[in-house]
């Protein structure tokens, strides 16, 4: 017989519980560990505040670790108050963990308590998980105290569930706001990473089997360009290949990309333009702000931009009005009020799903009905979601369908096949029914 204890210390029979107390316990579990963490991480803190430096000379830095006491990388500072040096050992002993370790979490415990406040109050409220705090803190700890404070306000409030990609690109859109230049200047070093290399052999015995490797280093929307045609060539090569699998028509369909070039002299054989969807801000004067940004990429300068839009093809798309809800009668959206939901939800909006919703079907919250009343088709009964969710709703299996509601405020409730019940905040995260969302 195993037993357990739950949250009031009550003890559990893990053996005798059903499934619906499964999922109660471990809810249970979860938040003991929560509370565990979040001692920890109080006990780090006061650690930190009571071995406290004010001269960089004594303060504690990475470098310890290796014998360089001249480490740059101090524990501390922009906003952070700086440890001794050598306090890391006690801790880590204590906790039987190594020294490294021991530093990251001070580190991580300073950033958390003197830099994202409001990311440390929904570790403090258990919404947020430490685990999940200190990565955040991570993101963020050469930052700027500037663009600190931004990433805090802008993610706090999904914290809970950010991701890596996400959180990396709010902390490069927080890098290039604060420090434009460093930024542009960022950008020009990448340029100079650009390069096409061919190694021939393999690295691990030096054979070379008529194999090779090609590493292309290049500007975006080049090389999309290039993958883009590459991908649509390697489709059409089906026809005639259909017994070699898609990685072997991509390398085939380089080989017709070289081919038609060569027909058509020395100019490249034309292809479909790349297009991406570039969000620039003007001023009331009309002059353009110097960021602005690529969906999906994350933030570039208007430097940058200008120079992809040289000589390229432009379609300038006005600001939408967000509140315009007049229905049409067929089933598909007019181009209007798709670009409407796209923008307005920016994402699917299933729990916990960041794929793009330009990418994603757009569905009927209330299933479309051809025999019934005209106007179904409208911005307040359509939402994004991605193929495999659309399918999550729509499926006939009753044990694995999700149903869900938009709210006037435009939140999306979903309720699972368990009963699950929660919250997504569209371009904020997902919550539990029982939090309510900022």
């Amino acid at each position: 017989m195993l037993i357990e204890t739950d949250l009031a210390g009550g003890p559990v029979r893990v053996d005798d519980l059903d499934r619906d107390s499964v999922l109660w316990f471990a809810e249970q579990a979860k938040a003991r560990e929560a509370a565990a963490a979040l001692a920890v991480l109080h006990a780090t803190i006061r650690w930190c505040e009571t071995n406290t430096v004010d001269d960089p000379k004594w303060a504690a830095g990475f470098g310890e670790v290796g014998g360089d006491l001249d480490c740059p990388e101090k524990i501390g500072g922009d906003g952070r108050p700086m440890v001794a040096a050598f306090s890391a050992e006690p801790l880590a002993a204590a906790m039987e963990i190594s020294t490294t370790a021991a530093l990251t979490l001070m580190a991580d415990a300073l950033e958390l308590a003197h830099r994202l406040p409001r990311v440390m109050a929904r570790v403090e409220a258990l919404e947020v998980p430490v685990w999940r705090a200190r990565s955040i803190a991570q993101a963020t700890s050469s930052l700027s105290p500037d663009a600190a404070a931004y990433v805090d306000a802008e993610i706090a409030a999904r914290a809970h569930r950010v991701g890596p990609v996400v959180l990396a690109r709010l902390v490069e859109t927080a890098r290039a706001r604060y420090d434009t230049d460093a930024h542009q200047e960022a950008e020009q070093q990448a340029r100079e990473s650009w390069d096409v290399t061919l190694t021939h052999g393999d690295g691990r015995d030096q054979r070379w089997l008529g194999t090779s490797w090609m590493q292309i280093t290049g500007d975006t929307a080049t090389l999309a360009d290039l993958h883009d045609l590459v991908g649509r060539v390697a489709h059409d090569l089906l026809a005639t290949h259909p017994d070699l699998p898609l990685a072997r028509r991509r390398v085939l369909a380089l080989q017709v990309i070289v081919d038609r070039a060569r027909a058509h002299g020395e100019s490249p054989a034309p292809s479909r333009p790349y297009k991406a969807y570039v969000h620039l801000t003007a001023t009331p004067e009309g002059e353009i702000t110097p960021l602005g940004r690529v969906e999906d990429l994350g933030p570039a300068t208007s430097a940058m931009i200008r120079d992809w839009l040289t000589g390229a093809r432009v379609t300038v798309t006005p600001v939408l009005d967000p509140d315009r809800g007049d229905p049409v009668d067929a089933h598909d959206p007019p181009q209007w009020m798709r670009e409407l939901v796209v923008q307005r939800d920016q994402h699917c909006v299933f729990p916990d799903c960041r794929r793009p919703a330009r990418r994603c079907d757009l569905d009927h919250i209330d299933p479309y009905d051809p025999h019934g009343p005209p106007g179904q088709t409208h911005p307040g009964n359509l939402a994004p979601l991605c193929r495999r969710h659309h399918r999550a709703k729509t499926t006939t299996d009753p044990t694995k369908r999700w149903r869900y509601r938009r709210m006037d405020h435009g939140h999306y409730t979903w309720t699972g096949p368990q009963d699950q019940r929660l919250v997504v905040v569209p371009g904020i995260g997902t919550y539990s029914s029982s939090v309510t969302p900022e």
